[in-house]
């Protein structure tokens, strides 16, 4: 996003269509277009008086109602969800304004904790739609025991350890 704008060729050779530089620079226009595109939309919503939240949860139900029934309906019903009881969850004005109980508020954290579990067995392809290079991806993302697990050798009795 940093980097000047590519060009595409006006002309398509074969050889074009082939080359990494071309593959590389066409995604990377889509990549830019989506993410102007979805700025705009909020910027254009906050414009009619929407907080940032609540211009990010009418593009979920935009979404949702383009898709017909079945699993990406689903998905963006379960992500949009927890974005909105996330918030809730930490904003501390809905329970100090008392637009929430605080027996409500329990239950939006309970809500959310019931939401990760669904969300979990999805995770890594929901990761792997944004096209985030592994690079980039903690070692957790991939073997979450082995990124947490303890080294096996144990200090000797007696021995010191330095740190």
């Amino acid at each position: 996003m940093n980097k000047s704008c590519p060009v595409v060729p006006s002309q398509l050779t074969s050889s074009t269509l082939r080359s990494s530089q071309f593959q590389t620079n066409i995604f990377c226009l889509r990549e830019r277009d989506l993410l102007i595109h979805f700025a705009a939309e909020i910027s254009q919503l906050q414009a009619h008086g929407l907080s940032r939240e609540y211009a990010l949860l009418q593009i979920f139900l935009d979404a949702e109602a383009a898709v017909s029934s079945g699993p990406l309906k689903s998905m963006l019903s379960l992500l949009r969800s927890m974005h909105v009881l996330i918030i809730l969850e930490e904003d501390a004005s809905f329970l100090r304004y008392g637009y929430l109980s605080p027996d409500n508020a329990a239950g939006i954290s309970k809500k959310v904790t019931i939401l990760y579990s669904e969300l979990r067995p999805h995770a890594l392809a929901l990761v792997s739609s944004f096209g985030i290079p592994d690079a980039f991806l903690s070692p957790i993302a991939f073997n979450w025991i082995d990124a947490n697990s303890w080294s096996p050798v144990q200090p000797q009795q007696g021995a010191t350890v330095s740190l």
